[in-house]
């Protein structure tokens, strides 16, 4: 059963495009993984890996694009100055959406963008089943570190997802979800099933979060998105050999971009992980190759 945050999107789109997009079929709004909009661009739509333009002969004004911008903020782009400045803003839904325009930097750091010149919303997915094969395969007997590793649109959120649920039918699973990605928790209420006896720490920094719950939720099983700093290795050792599983995700295409990357190296060495399953790029959600890597 697949079900996604296209609705959450639409609300934050103007009429004339919501309207367009809602005339699409059932199957068709099911399968949209992005809608672009740029400043003086027709709209942009990608479904199930195609894209297309929505209405070839309509352009987007910029005024339309900041209009969709504040929209996205909720009309408190102060609130979202962070997300802003690391280049997105996750909304309700668990949906990502892109931000592309002018930097703002103070003191050499990044603190703002202005000037909004286009917006890519990546559109959310919960496929429950998804991963019930790697699930078989590695944790099914019980609860296992495990790295899913993919790139970017690979369905690495969408597979952790399912892990979420299947795991924490049976187990105590801490969820520490800094980008309200996975579990969408709207008003303190995870919007897609990531679990009987799952609990979420939604918006918690990674690194810091995971030794929270450790302190605190006594899990059997941790679970995180993309792990990649110093900070979330350090976190991820400190948790290691405490009996606690850990599941995560990292960008990556291959066994080799994990062994160039110091920070995702260091925690093979250690062994933290049991396996690394690596992700197809050609096929979303599916698992190229499965490695063990420690016994």
């Amino acid at each position: 059963m697949e079900q996604n945050g296209i609705q959450a999107v639409l609300h934050c789109l103007p009429p004339q495009i919501r309207s367009r997009i809602q005339q699409l079929s059932a199957a068709e709004l099911a399968q949209v993984q992005e809608i672009r909009l740029r400043a003086e661009r027709p709209v942009c739509i990608q479904i199930h890996g195609r894209e297309q333009l929505l209405q070839p002969e309509s352009v987007l004004s910029q005024k339309t694009v900041e209009q969709v911008f504040q929209a996205v903020c909720e009309y408190s782009v102060y609130r979202y100055a962070k997300e802003i400045a690391e280049g997105f803003v996750t909304i309700a839904g668990g949906n990502r959406v892109g931000i592309a325009g002018s930097a703002v930097y103070q003191e050499g750091k990044l603190v703002q963008m202005r000037h909004i010149s286009g917006l890519n919303f990546r559109v959310s997915h919960a496929v429950t089943g998804c991963a019930e094969s790697l699930y078989r395969r590695t944790c099914a007997k019980q609860p296992v570190s495990l790295l899913l590793v993919g790139a970017v649109g690979s369905g690495k959120t969408t597979m952790l997802r399912d892990l979420c649920r299947l795991l924490g039918a049976s187990h105590r699973l801490t969820l520490v979800d800094e980008r309200s990605e996975i579990a969408a928790v709207h008003h303190g209420v995870p919007q897609y099933d990531v679990g009987l006896h799952t609990d979420v720490m939604d918006g918690f920094p990674r690194a810091e979060g995971l030794l929270t719950a450790l302190r605190v939720m006594t899990p059997e099983v941790l679970v995180c998105d993309e792990i990649g700093t110093e900070a979330d290795a350090q976190a991820i050792l400190g948790i290691h050999g405490c009996g606690v599983s850990v599941i995560a995700s990292a960008h990556g295409t291959s066994w080799e971009d994990l062994e160039r990357r110091p920070v995702l190296r260091q925690l093979l060495e250690q062994g933290v992980f049991r396996y690394a399953a690596i992700l197809s790029v050609q096929e979303q959600g599916v698992v190229r190759t499965l490695r063990q890597v420690t016994a």
